[in-house]
């Protein structure tokens, strides 16, 4: 993700482009992750496949923090239900982390219930 790209967007006040920009990587990461079909991978005892299987999701969660770091002045709640999912503390939620990836292991959050409520659509009679 180019996070000047992102930042010089939300300095213009052009937040639909860095949403954009954000969300063209996001598109990317899903699209790599489903060609790579972690779930199929996770089976496998092979040595080989598991590097593929690790770099997969290193990939997927190191796409979703950085996106919640982008998207967090339009979105902040979701941001940070993601930042706290993924384990990473609120000292790490600054645009400097957007560039350089996080030391150490993690371990995920605690919570696993919905990010987001479903939106239904209730039509009623005219």
């Amino acid at each position: 993700m180019c996070v000047a790209l992102v930042d010089v967007n939300y300095r213009r006040f052009a937040h639909h482009r860095a949403i954009d920009a954000v969300m063209l990587v996001v598109r990317d990461a899903n699209a790599f992750i489903q060609s790579h079909q972690p779930w199929t991978l996770a089976k496998s005892r092979d040595p080989d496949q598991l590097r593929v299987l690790e770099c997969t999701l290193h990939v997927g969660l190191e796409t979703a923090r950085v996106a919640a770091l982008a998207l967090s002045p339009v979105v902040p709640a979701l941001s940070r239900r993601i930042l706290d999912r993924l384990g990473c503390d609120w000292t790490e939620s600054t645009r400097e982390h957007m560039t350089g990836g996080l030391t150490g292991a993690r371990r995920l959050g605690a919570d696993c219930g919905a990010l987001m409520n479903r939106v239904t659509q209730h039509h009623t009679a005219v």
